[in-house]
């Protein structure tokens, strides 16, 4: 497995230095995590060949067909998956895009999906934006294929039809569907387009399920930080790295792509625009944040014409990976010891699900550590209160006078 896990190393920094976004690397290092480094380690692979290839891929057509991936996954994996055969074969590494074939919707349908588009762009996030138009879409073309061409004709059976339709391609994220179609409809309904209640159709059988990740705990930082020789160059790098993401939340891509010229050393404090969000936030830097930036800038950072902060100790210096992160986490918690595994929660994002947590502890209202962390959703910092162990015990509420009387229930 060394060698394909160095394959993989080798195709993420390919990509970096080709014309991809960060969100593309990023979710080619997921297909690469999720699906097919544990087809090879269940298959005992110490290389993965064009044959190997093909028959992951065949497994992947198969999943489709049970409605467990949607084509779009498969394309995807399937391509990451050609890089691999292709680096371990030492053949050149192309990244070469494709595109869906998407019907035309007609002008009225498409107007307004953009006028929805733009509606949605005011309170969320551009990839959240990107997947409620493309759940839209499906549902304009579903209803031109039904003989619906006008908004205004639309009925309750439609819908439900609609749901009914798309239901086997969303077996795990029928809530994403549903409140798509809700929010759409309401739109529909505010612009003045159509007058109807089709909100039984869309009512979810549960919640949705959202996994509680944790945070780490005062030692556990403590212990990572203590793990860190900041006398080498890339002690001081990996220092000030985590230094950012502790005190200010940003995520890696985010401390990634910060430029010198974007902190204002006078009044001490960093301008960014979130990768995520499209959103610009300015966040205070606490001085000794700002100290180990000064050391590793001084005394580590290599000289490097990049406009980038954190750059590369290796040539060719230039800007880093976007995933780096992850890297530096598994670095660091090996070193101070502490047990980790995958989907634990203990990745580089717990910085930032510790900043939350702390601001919450200290009393800062919801909305204000949504603020600081540059959450476009209070609901998206409801999740810390989950994490403060000592708050939600002062909120139980005593059992004194409803004690059990039954020998049996004791």
């Amino acid at each position: 497995m060394e060698r394909i896990h160095e394959a993989v190393r080798n195709i993420l920094e390919f990509l970096s230095t080709i014309p991809l976004s960060s969100q593309g690397i990023g979710d080619a290092e997921r297909h690469f995590r999720l699906s097919i480094l544990p087809y090879c380690e269940d298959n005992r692979l110490v290389i993965f060949t064009d044959v190997e290839m093909r028959t992951y891929a065949d497994e992947l057509m198969t999943k489709e067909e049970r409605g467990e991936l949607s084509m779009d996954y498969v394309w995807r994996r399937r391509k990451v998956s050609a890089l691999l055969a292709d680096c371990m074969h030492g053949r050149e590494l192309v990244w070469s895009h494709y595109r869906h074939v998407v019907k035309v919707l007609s002008e009225d349908f498409k107007q307004v999906l953009d006028d929805f588009s733009v509606v949605l762009s005011q309170t969320l996030a551009p990839t959240t934006v990107r997947t409620h138009v493309s759940i839209t879409r499906k549902f304009l073309t579903f209803l031109e294929q039904i003989g619906v061409d006008a908004l205004g004709e639309l009925k309750s059976e439609n819908i439900k039809d609609f749901i009914i339709f798309a239901a086997p391609h969303h077996k795990s994220s029928m809530p994403k569907l549903t409140i798509t179609i809700r929010k759409f409809l309401s739109h529909l309904t505010d612009t003045g387009i159509i007058a109807i209640n089709a909100e039984r159709f869309l009512v979810n059988p549960a919640p949705r399920h959202r996994k509680l990740l944790p945070c780490f705990t005062d030692c556990e930082t403590d212990a990572i930080f203590d793990a860190v020789d900041t006398s080498t160059p890339l002690g001081k790098r990996d220092y000030a790295f985590m230094m950012i993401a502790l005190w200010t939340g940003l995520r890696s891509v985010d401390i990634v792509n910060i430029k010198r010229q974007d902190i204002d050393w006078y009044q001490n404090v960093i301008n960014v625009v979130q990768e995520k969000t499209n959103v610009r936030i300015q966040l205070d830097l606490p001085p000794w944040v700002g100290n180990a930036i000064v050391d590793y800038t001084l005394n580590g950072r290599p000289e490097a014409d990049c406009p980038h902060l954190f750059v590369r100790q290796r040539r060719p210096y230039g800007m880093l990976n976007p995933i780096v992160g992850k890297d530096i986490t598994s670095r660091y918690l090996d070193k101070a010891g502490i047990s980790h595994e995958a989907w634990d929660g203990k990745s580089f994002h717990a910085f930032r699900r510790t900043l939350g947590t702390r601001l919450v502890r200290t009393g800062v209202p919801i909305s204000s550590v949504g603020e600081m962390l540059g959450q476009l959703s209070a609901d998206s910092s409801k999740r810390y209160i989950s994490l403060d162990n000592e708050g939600l015990r002062i909120c139980c509420l005593s059992i004194s006078g409803l004690e059990s009387r039954k020998d049996g229930l004791i």
